[in-house]
C-alpha cells in the first residue's frame, strides 16, 4: 500500500475529525497530522488489516481510529494553547456574586422547600420545570388523580412554611 491510498481518504478523515469536535480553524492542521501519522504508522508496519474485511474498509476503520485519537489529543492540548473560552467572562460576572439579600431570600426559600415531605418536593420540583400532569404521573409511576392533588397540597404547605419563618427579608418589588 502506498501514500496515494491514504490520501484518497482525505475527505473521510476531515469528516471524521469534524464529527469528533475539531474546530474548523484547526481542521486542516489536524487532517495533515492524521495523514502524516497514518503514513508513518504504515511504514512502521502498524497497519495489519483483518483478512475478513475488504482492504478499503480496513483502511477506513484504521484511519478513523487515528483521526479519533488525534482529535482527542487536540482537545487535551487546548488548555496548553491558552485558548480563550467561548463565553465572555464579563457577561458571567453578574451571576458570580449575587447580592447578600438575594442569597438570604434563596436560603429561606430552600429551607421552606426542604421542610416538605420528599414526595411533595419531588412533584413540586417536576411541576416547576414545566412538565404536564401526564408526564409527572408517568415519570413517578403514580395515578393521575394523585398527581393532580399533590401539587396543590405542596404549594399550600410551602406557602405555610414561608409565612411561619420570616427570618429572611422580603423581596424588593
Amino acid at each position: 500500500m502506498d501514500i496515494t491510498a491514504i490520501l484518497d481518504h482525505t475527505p473521510f478523515v476531515r469528516r471524521t475529525l469534524r464529527a469528533r469536535g475539531v474546530l474548523p480553524a484547526d481542521l486542516d492542521d489536524l487532517t495533515q497530522d492524521t495523514l502524516l501519522g497514518a503514513w508513518r504508522s504504515l511504514h512502521a508496519g502498524r497497519f495489519r488489516p483483518s483478512p475478513a474485511l475488504p482492504p478499503a474498509d480496513a483502511l477506513r476503520r484504521w484511519l478513523a481510529g487515528i483521526a479519533s485519537r488525534q482529535a482527542s489529543h487536540d482537545r487535551d492540548k487546548a488548555h496548553r494553547r491558552h485558548e480563550l473560552p467561548a463565553v465572555d467572562p464579563d457577561r458571567l460576572s453578574a451571576f458570580a456574586a449575587p447580592s447578600p439579600e438575594a442569597r438570604l431570600v434563596a436560603r429561606g426559600l430552600l429551607r421552606a422547600f426542604h421542610r416538605l415531605r420528599p414526595e411533595l418536593r419531588e412533584i413540586l420540583a417536576l411541576a416547576a420545570t414545566g412538565l404536564s400532569q401526564h408526564e409527572i404521573a408517568a415519570s413517578l409511576s403514580l395515578p393521575r388523580p394523585t398527581v393532580a392533588t399533590r401539587p396543590r397540597l405542596a404549594r399550600r404547605l410551602f406557602a405555610r412554611a414561608l409565612t411561619r419563618s420570616r427570618r429572611w427579608p422580603r423581596c424588593a418589588r
